[in-house]
This record gives structure tokens, C-alpha cells and sequence, in this order.
């Protein structure tokens, strides 16, 4: 067993479910694998007092995790480090966990952007950092309680080396003994890539217009078809084969999301919070003009958020 001690840090929607997952896996699994949570003030308290609380549509359930610690250095280095913070959190977050950071320590990011993982290798030299993602919706309604809004999930994550490890079987092992949806496939950059284009230009859209995924594609649907057009002009140019019917294929994942749902950049605009904007939007817009290409509709959205 390579990953005797796993510690979550970020206990959102996604932390928060794969964690409360992982715990599930290694109860089950009764060969003694530790699961640490990393979090902050309220939900660190109820998470302490009455456990973290899982409702989805088909189940309710509560998990306590081995140790529970707002401060890193109260937990012991760690074998495997899941991130699930906000982007806008990275680099800070990365200085709090240094503690709990060996040599020997693999670093996971679940995080939006299309270059987090390269973020993390520049902060962490020497650190071995796999690629993640996930498609879930799942949020955090109030402290203590994780919401999984639909069954649906998928766990993406890999190395970015041709070959798979030892460590990568035993995490996709536990994750699939609890029925997560978890892949681990040869060639993760594609799939990030293909993440990036639904995430990026449905977050650039919904915060702009202040609408739900489903009111902005019915109401300004040639501008949501546009953003992800831009994108793809993008990663072209960057020299990615997207394929010819990218523009469709995002398009219908964006469509296979629930219509009430929206982004969690949105969310974080209507309260007030630090968004992700640099993260989802800013790369895009900074990206093509190092490039000397021209993306209107990216242009113009981010201008304006920037100003919101």
C-alpha cells in the first residue's frame, strides 16, 4: 500500500464528495489507510461535530474523517494530496500545506484551468504532480453538508507519462471499489483540453449574462456557440487537434448539464467572492494575444467582468 495517508484540502462540492468517497473506500477496504481533511472555519466545526454529511439523489450518508485540522501542520506528511481548492487559492494554499509535503508526496490537483498542473510543478520543484479533473455537480449548501445534485460523476486522473504506475492502479482501485466513475487514461492533456473548452466558455457566459447554463444557450445561444469557437481557434493555434466537430461535441456536454445549474464562477460573482475569472477566462485572453489572435467575444466578456 503506497498511499497509507491521503489528505483532502478544499472540502467543496468536489473535495468534499471524493473525500467522503475515499473514507468509504478505505473503511471498506480495513487495511488501515488514513483520510485527512484540510478545512476552514464553520465547516471545519460541524465537519468536527456532527461529521460531513453526503446527500445525493439516491442516498444520504455521513463520514468522519481520521483527522480533521484547519492548520496543515497539525497532520502528518502526506503520501497523496488531493487539491480541490479554488484556482485563485493556488499558490497561497500550496504555501499553507508545505508541511504536510515530502519528498516522496504525490500532489493531485482537481482544479479548473488548463495549466494548474504546470502551476503546481513550478511551485513544487522536485514534487511528483499528476493531471486531474472531474465532471460533477456538486456543491456546498451549508456547513457540514455536501450536495450532489445529479448521479452522474467522472474521476479523471493520470501522471502524463506513457506508461501506467503502481500508485495510479492502487487509486484507481479504491476509487472504483466505491463506485466512483474514476478513468485513468494514457493521454490526460486531451481530456483537460476538452474539459477546458465546456468549463471556460460556460463560465465566461453565465457570469457575463447573470443567467443559469440553460437560460444563457436558449437566450444568446451564437454567443455561447462562439466562445467555445474562440477556444478552439486557441488550441489550434497552440497546435492541439481538437477534431472537426470539437465546436458540437462541447456544445452537447454543455447542453447535458442541468438547465437550473450554472458556474461555480458564476456563483462566486453573484456573492461577492474571488472568482476564477484569471483562471477560466484571463488565460484564454492573455494566451491569444501573445499570440497575435484576435477572440471579440473573450475580449469583450472579460473586460467587463474585470470590471464587475
Amino acid at each position: 500500500m503506497r498511499f497509507k495517508t491521503i489528505i483532502i484540502s478544499g472540502l467543496g462540492g468536489v473535495g468534499g464528495y471524493y473525500g467522503a468517497m475515499l473514507l468509504l473506500a478505505a473503511a471498506q477496504e480495513g487495511q488501515g489507510r488514513q483520510i485527512h481533511f484540510v478545512a476552514r472555519g464553520a465547516h471545519r466545526a460541524a465537519i468536527a461535530e456532527r461529521g460531513l454529511h453526503i446527500h445525493t439523489p439516491e442516498r444520504d450518508f455521513t463520514v468522519y474523517p481520521d483527522a480533521l485540522a484547519e492548520d496543515p501542520r497539525e497532520l502528518p506528511v502526506t503520501d497523496l494530496l488531493i487539491l480541490a481548492t479554488k484556482s485563485y487559492d493556488l499558490a497561497a494554499n500550496v504555501e499553507q500545506l508545505r508541511p504536510i509535503i515530502g519528498p516522496e508526496t504525490i500532489v493531485l490537483p482537481l482544479l479548473n484551468g488548463a495549466n494548474i498542473s504546470d502551476q503546481l510543478r513550478e511551485l513544487l520543484p522536485g514534487i511528483e504532480v499528476w493531471d486531474g479533473c472531474v465532471y460533477i455537480s456538486a456543491r456546498k449548501p451549508a456547513a457540514g453538508e455536501i450536495l450532489l445534485e445529479a448521479e452522474r460523476e467522472r474521476f479523471v486522473f493520470g501522471n502524463a507519462q506513457p506508461e501506467r504506475s503502481a500508485e495510479e492502479a492502487e487509486l484507481l482501485e479504491l476509487l472504483e471499489s466505491v463506485g466512483v466513475q474514476a478513468t485513468n487514461p494514457e493521454d490526460i492533456s486531451e481530456l483537460i483540453r476538452k474539459k477546458f473548452l465546456m468549463i471556460s466558455a460556460t463560465a465566461t457566459g453565465t457570469s457575463y449574462y447573470d443567467m443559469t447554463v440553460g437560460e444563457a444557450l436558449s437566450q444568446h445561444p451564437e454567443e455561447m456557440r462562439g466562445l467555445i469557437e474562440e477556444l478552439c481557434q486557441l488550441f489550434t493555434a497552440l497546435g492541439h487537434d481538437l477534431g472537426e466537430d470539437a465546436v458540437e461535441r462541447t456544445l452537447e456536454r454543455q447542453t447535458f448539464m442541468i438547465p437550473s445549474s450554472t458556474s461555480s464562477m458564476h456563483v462566486d460573482f453573484m456573492h461577492g467572492r474571488p472568482t476564477e475569472l484569471e483562471n477560466l477566462t484571463g488565460y484564454v485572453v492573455h494566451t491569444a494575444r501573445a499570440l497575435g489572435l484576435e477572440l471579440p467575444l473573450y475580449e469583450r466578456m472579460y473586460g467587463a467582468l474585470r470590471e464587475r
